[in-house]
């Protein structure tokens, strides 16, 4: 990490400990610049550096926090616990992304928040405001793959045991968009599986399906199924994501292919976190997203 060619070693904490704080912890480990002060948590790890999750808001020896929380409702909820911090976060709700900004912007402005930076909202975002110029349809599709955040967002429902969702483009999403259509609830299937008691299942079905900005709206299969079904299809972490417009005379398409979802956002979060002390000392503060900060903070000037 650097301060325009000063080098420094950058203390990080990881807020959260599910798939993404561990993918946090693993790609932490594998740069010398980069060290580990404490993993908060809400349950008690057999960990050397966990600390209670409510004790956020009692530590400030690390430079940049890593939200690592399920954007449902865990990030909101613990907001007020690191409003001290300097943070990074995979936000992730495209819907809430502007309500969440502004509450940042009210309650630490005087600090740096990056949200939203994973591979989408995140990378994708920024190809699709480079990609929609001069077209007439721009559109995002997402899988086949696990959705992190939706799965989260099940798991959180009362009775539900466990929980993974699968999202996959309809078959003719290619056409659809050609032909205007751009509404992902009209582009893709989402598949729940889901453990829980007998007797919830009918209930959490009704939830699960008007579930707003995940699945409300959306050709949404509900399957329950064992637990241990669940932790099977839990081994599978890919993902995909493609960024495909329309134009009068052209068309482009971008794609990322991930073998593991959560590790791919880890290391983009990462790169957000080694920007921020040179974004402080160039004035900086308040909550920024993937358009506020240019990629020179980021990219390599060879890349141009």
């Amino acid at each position: 990490m650097h301060v325009w060619g000063i080098k420094m070693s950058l203390k990080l904490s990881i807020i959260g400990y599910g798939n993404l704080g561990k993918s946090l912890e693993k790609e932490i480990a594998k740069q010398s610049e980069l060290e580990l002060v404490a993993i908060y948590s809400r349950r008690t790890l057999d960990h050397v550096k966990c600390r209670p999750l409510e004790d956020v808001d009692k530590y400030d020896d690390c430079n940049v926090a890593l939200l690592a929380l399920g954007s449902y409702g865990d990030i909101l909820q613990y907001a007020e616990f690191f409003k001290h911090l300097d943070t990074v976060d995979s936000f992730d709700t495209h819907a809430k992304i502007g309500e969440y900004k502004a509450r940042l912007n009210a309650e630490k402005s005087d600090k740096i928040s990056i949200i939203s930076t994973g591979w989408d909202p995140g990378l994708l975002s920024l190809i699709r405001g480079v990609f929609s110029v001069g077209a007439d349809a721009c559109a995002t599709l997402w899988g086949e793959g696990v959705s992190q955040g939706h799965s989260n967002a099940i798991r959180t429902l009362d009775g539900v045991i466990d929980a993974v969702q699968f999202t996959k483009p309809k078959d003719n999403a290619i056409e659809l968009i050609r032909a205007g259509t751009v509404d992902g609830s009209k582009l893709h299937d989402r598949l729940c599986y889901v453990a829980c008691d007998k007797t919830d299942e009918k209930r959490l079905k009704a939830e699960i399906m008007n579930m707003p900005n995940y699945f409300e709206g959306y050709d949404t299969q509900v399957v329950f199924c064992e637990p241990s079904e669940i932790a099977r299809l839990k081994q599978k972490t890919e993902h995909r994501g493609q960024v495909v417009t329309f134009g009068e005379g052209f068309s482009t398409r971008a794609e990322v292919n991930l073998d593991c979802n959560a590790d791919y956002t880890a290391k983009i979060m990462l790169h957000y976190a080694k920007a921020v002390p040179q974004l402080k000392a160039d004035g900086y503060r308040g909550a920024l997203d993937v358009f506020d900060i240019p990629l020179r903070y980021l990219a390599s000037k060879a890349l141009i």
